[in-house]
């Protein structure tokens, strides 16, 4: 409501307090959600480039020749491959972030049923105790490693 001193329109104290209070309680709520947006897409940044990390070293791991994937838990160590890139497992500092990353390699045995025997027409069963490694690469980072990413592959001796 306009006022009106002297012939003059003026607004009063209350439609001023009125209009500060409703544009206050949309403001909060949106400056809140702009602030976790950006928290959010930074985070979600961060993720994917360590997830890109993590891939590429999986590829590395991948390329080694099979004998040279070393068996058991490997962390923050540099792997030599004398065939291609060296497996690189010491932490790095991405987006401000210091990540630690490990690979732990399982050897599997391989058991097939493909062998027929001539005489009783059978199906011979076949083992193979190193046909096959399983790969599994963890990047972990934040405060108290709370955020980590695993891929797994598994390889065979060909």
């Amino acid at each position: 409501m306009l006022a009106s001193l002297s012939g003059r329109k003026a607004i009063s104290l209350i439609e001023v307090l009125i209009a500060m209070a409703m544009l206050s309680t949309l403001a909060l709520p949106m400056g809140m959600f702009l602030i976790e947006y950006l928290r959010g897409s930074t985070e979600l940044s961060d993720y994917y480039q360590i997830l890109n990390q993590v891939e590429q070293r999986l590829e590395v791991a991948m390329e080694m020749p099979f004998n040279r994937i070393p068996i058991g838990r490997s962390s923050g160590v540099l792997i030599d491959n004398p065939f291609s890139m060296d497996l690189d497992l010491r932490p790095a500092e991405i987006a401000q972030n210091e990540v630690h990353y490990s690979l732990t390699v399982d050897m599997m045995p391989i058991e097939f049923s493909a062998l027929k025997d001539s005489f009783s027409g059978q199906l011979q069963r076949a083992r193979v105790e190193e046909g096959m490694k399983r790969l599994e690469i963890v990047a972990e980072w934040g405060d108290k490693k709370q955020h980590n990413i695993r891929l797994i592959a598994y390889r065979a001796n060909l």
